[in-house]
């Protein structure tokens, strides 16, 4: 052991170390463990209202929603085909779900899946299941990390209570966990386990560890993708730092643990890279520069699309970095080897987070994201400041000027701490009183004239919406759906078919929604928009912000219904041929990896305004074709030659040329 790795077992802090924990001090420890586990109950069940999880209705409001509908159709593919994804036809008129833009969702798929299928669960309840998960492990995984990275267990423990706070009081962790970014938070602390691990077989190069690694490794990567640039840098600098101590076998359980990893997520993968072809730019969210690293110190908000829509508040993030860097500067000193991997991991997340998007490599995995990888790491280090400092504290090695000055220091520091935990608890806050002249204040407790709940809960306004679709679709026309979350929503709560949802999905598919098209909502030329009501087949449209309603009044839509903010319009009759059949003749009803035709004109080429894709095989005795769109939606629709039947199927094969 290199001279400063405290890796001896203690009791309370200020305790001076001895070869095993005194019983009083295996108490007091196990008291603050139950404390910090009650906490962190409480404040989970603040956040995910009991009512809620126990809902047989699932949880997806905001991305949530998104995900939801990507796991409902792998539900439906698993089901039919025992295929991980599936040909949607709820979505974009027809596109590849579960193969590139849902990577980030395998692991909740697959849970939700099993819940239902294999327990009997109800959707709600499996889905609903996965989110407490992501919650409730949080302290217990940093722990546990922090165990295999050589923390005694009151630094661990210190670290776990901060990642719980980290968790809740962070502003882009917790806008991610609440706006439906659920997996990437998992997996920003989930990766603490596999590195663990692999920091322990480097050091002891113990074949169960290597195996762990792997195992852990592959699963973190089934969570979120992105786990991948997490562990890449640290992993990668661990081996290299001990190669010439490593014998040839060592060096092939560090190869089999990549290739095991690579091989648990190589079902999904292979799909991806099958579908490659579709892809497009990503970098869209999360695009931070070194301008954004001073925003985040003086809290200051630049841009919702990166920071999120929430008021930046940063404290602990901030507290953890810079006590880690002091704790680097003395493990550097105390030649301790940990520094080398804390400082490599660190280094690697915060320039990712503030420099990644100068690179248009980087710019693609949204690396602002890795804001949080940079949060839980760091409570590590800072915690083991932290006790250290008490332990000398206790022991009396403080002057009378540091007791003073660290006293100072912690009235602004608990004040800027407590002021973000107050941010995120607006419920709890007093309601401000009457003014003198009977007004009510125009703001809240915390200063905001608006100041949103930050907990689950149900949009009230968007399931009236769906109600009001399920009710008078008749599934021969599309919802055109300005607001994206509610577009998703749409897609999984009824069997209606959408041009909406998420708006840069990053497939050339989401050009078929004329949000993605005219981000503005507005297309003045009436002949354009009823050209594109006719060949997407529009019928109905849901528009949210005032300033979208496709130039109303517009003389080709009527409002049908109107629920708070959402407002409905219909096509009006006559104004615009709607109809999923362009050319052919017949009725098409659309299902998952399904388009049945019946009552077509044998002897007219039939066009179906769906999306052409490889694997669609058509039957009876009829085959399919690409048939051009426009130069944005180069997708494309679906031909059928004649002669063909006048009932024919096209489905999916699953078969790619």
């Amino acid at each position: 052991m290199s001279e400063g790795d405290t890796t001896q077992e203690e009791g309370a802090p200020g305790t001076s170390p001895e070869p095993g924990p005194k019983p009083r001090a295996h108490l007091t420890f196990a008291l603050a463990a139950l404390a910090v586990a009650l906490v962190h109950l409480a404040l989970m069940w603040h956040y995910i209202p009991p009512e809620l999880v126990l809902s047989e209705d699932p949880i997806a409001r905001g991305d949530l929603s998104v995900h939801l509908a990507q796991a409902k159709r792998v539900f439906e593919g698993m089901v039919e085909a025992g295929e991980t994804w599936a040909y949607d036809v709820s979505l974009l008129a027809g596109f590849p779900t579960g193969t590139i833009f849902d990577a980030d969702n395998k692991a909740w798929a697959l849970w939700t899946y099993v819940g239902v299928r294999k327990l009997g669960w109800s959707l709600g309840a499996a889905w609903n299941s996965f989110l407490v998960v992501a919650h409730l492990l949080v302290p217990v995984v940093v722990f546990a990390a922090a165990r295999l990275l050589r923390f005694t267990r009151w630094p661990a423990l210190v670290a776990a209570a901060g990642a719980s706070a980290f968790w809740f009081f962070d502003s882009f962790v917790h806008w991610c966990w609440w706006i439906g970014m659920v997996e990437y938070d998992f997996a920003g602390y989930l990766f603490l386990l596999p590195l663990g691990l692999f920091y322990r077989f480097v050091e002891e190069r113990r074949v169960w560890q290597a195996l762990a690694s792997g195992l852990s490794l592959g699963l973190c990567l089934l969570v979120h993708p992105y786990t991948f640039f997490m562990l890449a840098p640290p992993m990668i600098f661990l081996w290299l730092r001990d190669a010439r101590e490593l014998e040839g076998k060592h060096h092939a359980m560090v190869v089999g643990v990549a290739l095991f990893a690579i091989a648990v997520n190589l079902w999904w993968l292979r799909v991806a890279f099958d579908f490659w072809h579709y892809i497009l730019d990503s970098a869209y969210y999360g695009q931070a520069g070194l301008d954004f690293l001073v925003a985040d110190f003086f809290g200051t908000l630049l841009d919702p699309e990166t920071s999120g829509f929430i008021s930046v508040r940063t404290g602990f993030r901030l507290l953890f970095v810079a006590a880690a860097g002091v704790q680097l500067w003395r493990w550097r000193k105390q030649e301790d080897r940990r520094f080398g991997l804390f400082a490599v991991a660190l280094g690697s997340y915060a320039l990712l987070s503030y420099c990644g998007s100068y690179l248009s490599l980087t710019a693609q995995i949204q690396p602002y994201r890795f804001v949080v990888s940079l949060g839980f790491l760091a409570a590590m280090p800072a915690a083991e400041l932290a006790v250290r400092g008490f332990e000398s504290l206790r022991a009396g090695e403080w002057s009378g000027r540091e007791k003073v000055l660290a006293g100072v220091l912690a009235v602004p520091a608990l004040q800027h701490l407590g002021a973000d935990v107050v941010y995120f608890m607006p419920e709890l806050q007093p309601r401000l009183e009457t003014l003198s002249n009977g007004e009510t204040p125009g703001i809240t407790g915390t200063g905001f004239a608006f100041h949103a709940t930050l907990r689950y809960g149900e949009a009230v306004q968007d399931r009236l919406v769906c109600d009001w679709i399920d009710a008078h679709d008749d599934g021969q026309g599309r919802v055109l759906v300005e607001n994206a979350p509610l577009g998703d929503e749409l897609a999984w709560r009824t069997d209606a078919q959408v041009l909406g949802g998420f708006t840069v999905r990053n497939l050339q598919h989401s050009y078929s929604n004329f949000y993605r098209r005219y981000p503005d909502g507005v297309l003045e030329d009436q002949a354009a928009l009823a050209d594109y009501f006719e060949t997407y087949a529009v019928r109905y449209v849901v528009v949210t912000r005032p300033d979208a309603y496709l130039g109303e009044p517009n003389p080709m839509l009527e409002l049908v219904a109107n629920f708070g903010w959402h407002r409905i319009f219909r096509v009006k009759e006559g104004a615009v041929a709607v109809n999923l059949v362009a050319e052919g003749g017949g009725r098409v009803e659309a299902r998952t990896n399904h388009l049945k035709v019946r009552g077509s004109d044998p002897e007219a080429d039939v066009v179906l305004r769906f999306h052409w894709l490889e694997s669609l095989v058509c039957e009876p005795e009829c085959s399919i074709e690409r048939e051009p769109i426009d130069e944005v939606d180069v997708v494309g629709f679906i031909r059928v030659p004649a002669p063909h039947p006048a009932d024919f199927e096209i489905s999916n094969s699953y078969e790619m040329p």
